[in-house]
């Protein structure tokens, strides 16, 4: 072997050393970060697999600046954290209560000794959620991992974002998934919880996964591969129960939605009779004692869950009529609300819809946090406008993608605008919504762009070209 080659070779050996130490260095200190870079090592080469030109380029950048940028965010709460004092830091104040019991369900599966007050939190109720299960198991197999989890929480919003982008491409178009995907990947509020040990991040994983299996079960020929993906949807609606209360009905409304809009979406006259056929069943079923009881119950259970955030410490809002809120607090405002009236319950659905969109308002802002959430709050507010006639453009592009994300989308801003009262748990449960909505705001805000490009030119311009689901190209 020559001398340059045996140098080239010694460097190379060199390197490859320096970089099993480092690597062992880092998995001994934190082997979720090491799992977690090889995770999302796989997750950029597959959103950008297909894609050429600047395309790629855009979706590897904004993916892996989402990425630095969210591990930085957790090294900062590790390196400001006074470690002498507490064990360990949190971005929310929930995110100790699942981290501190995660660990204590460790030590109970491992057989390590349990204070006994812990080990009555391990089994209580309240809060109780099979993400806890998961962040445990995740600790069985690497120890203690209080800042780790976070990088959990990150790999599941981000594989979830690329999900629905890989889906939305081919369904909606490349510049409106673009979009959708930066904004999913950047908007503050969603980046927030992104980063968290919370359990939204893998709620939000198995909800995308559901909409691209379904996706896949309708598009793909065969009753075999059809039935395969109908269990694994199935058994993500099973998850989804133990994740989160009623998280299997949102699944399922969600899923149902979407397969029963897109038929009647392509099908103009069917929706005309379902418009004219709605009314009537839903009269005729709410004519029924039984069901009225089911719905008031309903709306009774929205409005008690609406009061315990209104209870609550922080700044909130108010949608019943004021005679339901004393000026204490109390056990017997409560017993108020089975004494609803028909017209109350209506102004309570319909304040709770106004304020879903409208909370917080950007002339009411009352705290530094808010004040600086008001530039999302105007981007939200632009969202809503565009989202209707988003729906309407991106049904003729692809009606089974639409629907789905708009079915979900509704599913889940109408359950939490029936039930929040607390602007901050507000901000943070409508992102339940809207990375769904998210995309198809961005197909209108793609039309208006080309809009107003074309309008020196001719004042009606032709939409741009589209592809229907067979693969043709139309205008």
């Amino acid at each position: 072997m020559s001398a340059p080659a045996a140098g080239l070779s010694r460097r190379a050996l060199s390197w490859a050393i320096a970089a099993g130490v480092a690597i062992g260095v880092t998995y001994a200190l934190s082997p979720l970060t090491v799992w977690f870079t090889l995770a999302m090592i796989l997750l950029a080469r597959w959103a950008s697999n297909g894609l050429t030109g600047s395309e790629r380029r855009w979706v590897l950048t904004a993916l892996i600046a989402a990425i630095v940028l969210r591990v930085i965010a957790v090294a900062v709460l590790f390196v400001s954290a006074d470690h002498a004092q507490v064990p360990f830091n949190v971005f929310f104040g929930d995110e100790e209560y699942y981290i501190r019991r995660s660990i204590w369900m460790r030590n109970l599966w491992l057989g390590l000794p349990l204070h006994t007050a812990d080990l009555i939190y391990v089994f209580d109720e309240t809060g109780l959620t099979s993400h806890l299960n998961v962040l445990a198991l995740l600790q069985i197999l690497v120890g203690p991992a209080p800042y780790g989890v976070h990088l959990v929480g990150i790999a599941c919003y981000l594989t979830g974002s690329v999900l629905l982008y890989r889906t939305v491409r081919p369904a909606l178009g490349r510049m409106p998934s673009l979009i959708g995907l930066t904004l999913v990947l950047y908007l503050p509020s969603l980046f927030a919880w992104s980063v968290s040990a919370l359990k939204e991040p893998l709620f939000f994983l198995m909800t995308a996964s559901s909409i691209v299996m379904v996706t896949e079960a309708v598009r793909r020929p065969g009753w075999i591969a059809r039935l395969v993906v109908a269990g694994a949807v199935v058994a993500l609606g099973a998850g989804l129960a133990t994740l989160r209360q009623g998280g299997a009905v949102l699944s399922a409304l969600g899923v149902t939605g979407g397969l029963v809009i897109a038929p009647l979406v392509r099908r103009p006259r069917l929706v005309l009779v379902a418009v004219m056929i709605l009314p009537v069943a839903v009269g005729a079923a709410l004519s029924r004692p039984d069901m009225q009881v089911t719905v008031y119950g309903a709306v009774q259970s929205a409005a008690r869950q609406h009061w315990g955030h209104v209870a609550t410490s922080g700044y909130v809002y108010r949608v019943l009529d004021p005679r339901f809120y004393p000026d204490r607090l109390d056990s017997s405002a409560r017993v108020e609300i089975a004494d609803m009236r028909f017209g109350e319950a209506l102004r309570f659905i319909w304040r709770s819809l106004e304020r879903y969109v409208t909370v917080p308002l950007p002339w009411d802002v009352q705290s530094r946090s808010a004040l600086l959430y008001l530039p999302e709050q105007i981007i939200w507010y632009l969202l809503v406008a565009l989202a209707p006639a988003g729906v309407v453009l991106a049904m003729r592009r692809n009606a089974l993608v639409t629907s789905l994300l708009l079915a979900h989308a509704v599913v889940a801003a109408l359950t939490v605008a029936l039930t929040s009262g607390n602007v901050g748990t507000l901000v943070r449960h409508r992102g339940l919504a809207l990375p769904y909505f998210l995309w198809l705001s961005a197909v209108a805000f793609c039309e208006l762009v080309s809009r107003i490009r074309l309008a020196p030119a001719t004042p009606w311009p032709v939409p741009p070209p589209y592809s229907r689901e067979d693969g043709t190209v139309c205008r």
